[in-house]
């Protein structure tokens, strides 16, 4: 896994850098990171499956986290123009690595769920009951929804300072011209007889 995002890495630069001797599209390189996180999906996949409770929830939902990595990747290949597209797989990437830490911490660190421990050989989750690891996996829940909000918002905010700092001018033309319209239907005096003809 390490090393199909080593290789990503590498003929990203070279690309960047020496775009004579490889010259890939940024929808050939999509495919390559796409690629990348299919070898982590099956390495995942496979681990889950061989882990059940707790610890099998928490990589499950990191497994669906992965799978929308490649499917945003794959659309950035086929739409590498769409910017909606750049942002939902720059956010999911980001929410995997906070997963990533949100399970070494619940899991391997200090917020163990009531009623779970590690057993005797410390390899795996053991919760006393079904309620301590259905309530554990709702915790689980709670905690990914929070990384999703924390995300949502994060990259709202980013947005809302680059649109009020370097807005688009095609975007001020727009809100000028439906201003104007308003001022002309709403029957505020604000816009003279030849601003409404047009």
């Amino acid at each position: 896994m390490l090393l199909m995002f080593f290789l990503f890495g590498a003929l990203a630069l070279l690309s960047q850098k020496c775009t004579r001797y490889l010259p890939l599209t940024d929808g050939e390189l999509c495919l390559v990171a796409a690629a990348a996180f299919t070898s982590e999906f099956l390495l995942f996949s496979y681990y889950s499956a061989n882990h059940t409770g707790l610890e099998g929830y928490y990589h499950h939902l990191l497994v669906i986290l992965i799978g929308l990595c490649i499917l945003t990747t794959v659309l950035g290949a086929l739409l590498p123009e769409s910017f909606p597209v750049d942002v939902a797989a720059g956010t999911l990437i980001v929410l995997q690595g906070m997963w990533f830490y949100q399970t070494a911490l619940t899991l391997y660190g200090p917020m163990l769920p009531d009623g779970c421990d590690r057993n005797a050989k410390g390899d795996e989750v053991d919760c006393g009951s079904r309620a301590a690891e259905e309530r554990a996996e709702q915790l689980a829940n709670f905690q990914l929804f929070w990384a999703v909000f924390v995300a949502f918002v994060y990259v709202l905010g980013c947005y809302a300072v680059a649109a009020a700092r370097y807005g688009h001018p095609d975007l001020v033309a727009t809100n000028g011209e439906h201003v104007a319209a308003l001022e002309c239907h709403g029957g505020r005096g604000g816009a003279s007889a030849e601003e409404c003809v047009v």
